[in-house]
């Protein structure tokens, strides 16, 4: 019997102390993660802001371009001339970032949201852009001829619609905490040209 009390207590005293270390670790490990999905979520609002900022200042710029122009007759106005410069501005700003800011969608909130961006938004910006370049041309040719180009408020609306729930789409992911390296098909690692893996 004496000789089972130091085996008894020593399991004892290693399980307990197991427990206390394995405690220990897991907590540790926890609180790694937990700083982890902080810095992703601050970093993917940082994302939001910057890209969802100059979304609406690039819409804004088109519209307020749109109605002048609609509005000028026989030659272009003033007001119309600002407005160019100010369309002109956002877009060396939207160009001057467009691949950085298409890597970073990608990378904190997906490639659905990036291909929604690129090709879905960033399309319609490229038409309504030219058709609203088209309207300013036309005071350089013939002012007087009718106007045809594909512009107008139901579509720049449509636009901001887009725009309203691509952003909604990301604070979505960031309160639900799937940005950045949390985002599933993050997870997986590269292939050796830069591509995800697909799977089969």
């Amino acid at each position: 019997m004496k000789e089972l009390i130091p085996v008894v207590a020593g399991f004892l005293l290693t399980t307990v102390l197991g427990g206390l270390l394995g405690f220990f670790f897991e907590r540790r490990t926890w609180a790694h993660q937990h700083y982890v999905q902080t810095q992703e979520r601050g970093r993917g609002v940082l994302v939001f802001e910057e890209v969802s900022r100059l979304l609406d200042k690039r819409l804004y710029r088109l519209r307020l371009l749109y109605w002048s122009l609609a509005a000028d007759t026989d030659v272009r106005s003033e007001r119309s001339e600002s407005r160019m410069e100010d369309y002109g501005q956002v877009l060396y700003e939207w160009n001057d970032s467009i691949n950085r800011n298409l890597a970073l969608i990608q990378q904190y909130f997906g490639i659905a949201l990036r291909d929604r961006l690129d090709y879905r938004i960033g399309a319609a910006f490229v038409e309504l852009g030219q058709a609203v370049e088209a309207m300013w041309r036309r005071f350089d040719n013939d002012p007087g001829t009718a106007s045809r180009e594909r512009i107008n408020d139901v579509l720049l609306t449509k636009l901001g619609s887009q725009i309203y729930h691509h952003n909604l789409d990301m604070i979505r992911a960031i309160q639900g905490g799937a940005v950045g390296w949390l985002v599933v098909e993050n997870r997986r690692p590269p292939e050796r040209n830069g591509e995800a893996h697909q799977s089969a």
